[in-house]
């Protein structure tokens, strides 16, 4: 587009009158027919020519002169094409010594609203090169900022970190990540695990062909050997197609297998064969498929315990289990909070909140202290909870979900949250010495599994933390 205002501007110039009438005469007859905003400035930034669009784009009425490039927003200009020209690898003297045109995009406030703007700037000079003007074009990029922030959500959202331990996780995700060995997450429900699955694929060598994941615990168990090996025509009933598998989708790819604890045994030989092997059959098929991928794995339950209780075959984990990895759950790395809070009202604003989120000191205390037995993904939703439900963008105690504030009144603000409740008097010293060995004999029943030690006791996962966290058994 540039090229072609280019070409029309500089066309036939003989004189500054000539040049700058020949530019608002093909821009007036041709800009009007494109959605994008137009902007033609001096180098010292006074406007010579905008288009209509410009108005709607930031947000400014009629009766508001646009004489200078200060009137459009408040964007330092200098500053950020300097900014430009560095993360395009070169320097800002370079690059505007040169015909490149300049890339960046911004956050800005149009009105009520946020928008996101992609500016393209390029410099254009008569024949004589005596006269320069500034071409700036402006795409309104928001729509497809609010799409990309809808489907990404969470996506990365466990990769963003303060904390040593998880600084450690990623950098051993990066530098085993251009091996073939099989990899293990372990790690609670919610902590990222299939964050770093993303990371190990992206930095590996693979990268180029697809990560083919597979929730083992939401394929139901008829379906399973459907679902990784694939089937035939007419191999069972329903059967009307032949169906490529999971195994096979995943060739020369990463193959994730999460929640692969969630395996029925008498299917976990033939996946350790296909694994060993990187070959199978198709149902109804005797063909011998062979296919090549790197395997990752993800378990919220420890399956080297387990192994021990016969719930999974030792020699499927120890191929699974070639580099294990441990997520450290969002308690004990609390520090990670307010970069994640941040991160999802960022996240929020550009799937289209307002900009206007604040999280009062009450609130934070609230996130602060709360154990957040689900972790990344509970404390996602409890910031979406609380954003929804703020007084005008104002996120207070009452804005959280409903465990959070139970939790909160609960658990003082003034008291660490892993440490157990002064109790006053012979009887409640009696009954938090019995809910210690409730709780003790339940954890021992689920061999640590607080979602297990949870079901034997009927209560949910949440009440089971507040629970322990009162007993002093939480750390």
């Amino acid at each position: 587009m540039i090229e072609a205002i280019a070409a029309a501007t500089t066309r036939n110039t003989r004189s500054t009158v000539d040049y700058l009438t020949t530019t608002h005469e093909v821009l007036e007859s041709i800009i009007d027919q494109i959605n994008d905003g137009i902007v033609i400035a001096s180098p010292e930034g006074t406007i010579s020519y905008h288009n209509e669009v410009i108005r709607g784009l930031f947000g400014i009425g009629k009766e508001t002169r646009i004489d200078h490039l200060k009137d459009l927003c408040h964007i330092n200009w200098s500053k950020r094409l300097a900014r430009a020209a560095i993360d395009s690898g070169g320097d800002y003297g370079t690059l505007v010594a040169s015909d490149r045109s300049i890339h960046f995009e911004e956050k800005i406030h149009a009105g009520d609203s946020i928008r996101f703007l992609e500016f393209t700037i390029k410099r254009l000079f008569s024949h004589s090169r005596h006269h320069e003007v500034r071409v700036i074009v402006v795409r309104d990029v928001s729509a497809k900022r609010r799409l990309e922030a809808t489907l990404q959500s969470g996506g990365t959202c466990g990769l963003i970190t303060s904390s040593p331990e998880m600084l450690k996780v990623l950098e051993k995700a990066r530098q085993i990540a251009a091996s073939d060995a099989s990899v293990m997450l372990q790690g609670e429900s919610g902590t990222g695990k299939s964050c770093v699955a993303r990371l190990i694929h992206e930095q590996s060598t693979r990268n180029r062909y697809p990560m083919v994941e597979v929730n083992c615990a939401a394929v139901p168990e008829t379906l399973m050997e459907s679902e990784f090996f694939g089937h035939t025509k007419g191999a069972f009933t329903g059967a009307h197609d032949l169906r490529q598998g999971k195994f096979q989708a995943a060739d020369h790819g990463t193959l994730f297998l999460d929640e692969i604890g969630e395996l029925p045994l008498h299917l976990q030989a033939k996946i350790l064969h296909a694994i060993e092997d990187r070959r199978f059959q198709m149902l109804g098929s005797n063909e011998t498929l062979n296919v090549n991928f790197r395997l990752v794995s993800a378990s919220n339950i420890n399956l080297r315990d387990a192994v021990d209780t016969n719930q999974f075959r030792p020699d499927l984990y120890y191929r699974i289990a070639v580099i294990p990895i441990n997520i450290p759950p969002l308690r004990d790395r609390i520090g990670d909070v307010p970069l994640l809070v941040n991160h999802f009202c960022d996240d929020l604003v550009a799937r289209g909140h307002k900009d206007n989120i604040k999280v009062t000191k009450a609130a934070w205390q609230a996130l602060l202290n709360y154990p957040w037995p689900g972790n990344i993904r509970e404390l996602n939703n409890a910031v979406e909870h609380g954003v929804i439900c703020s007084d005008n963008g104002i996120v207070d105690v009452d804005s959280l979900p409903q465990d959070i504030r139970l939790y909160s009144r609960e658990v003082p603000a003034a008291r660490p949250a892993a440490q157990a409740p002064n109790l006053e008097g012979p009887g409640e010293e009696n009954a938090l010495r019995n809910q210690q060995i409730e709780l003790q004999e339940a954890l021992e029943k689920a061999h640590g599994s607080k979602a297990l030690a949870a079901q034997i006791l009927g209560i949910d996962r949440t009440t089971l933390w507040r629970r322990m966290q009162k007993a002093g058994l939480a750390g």
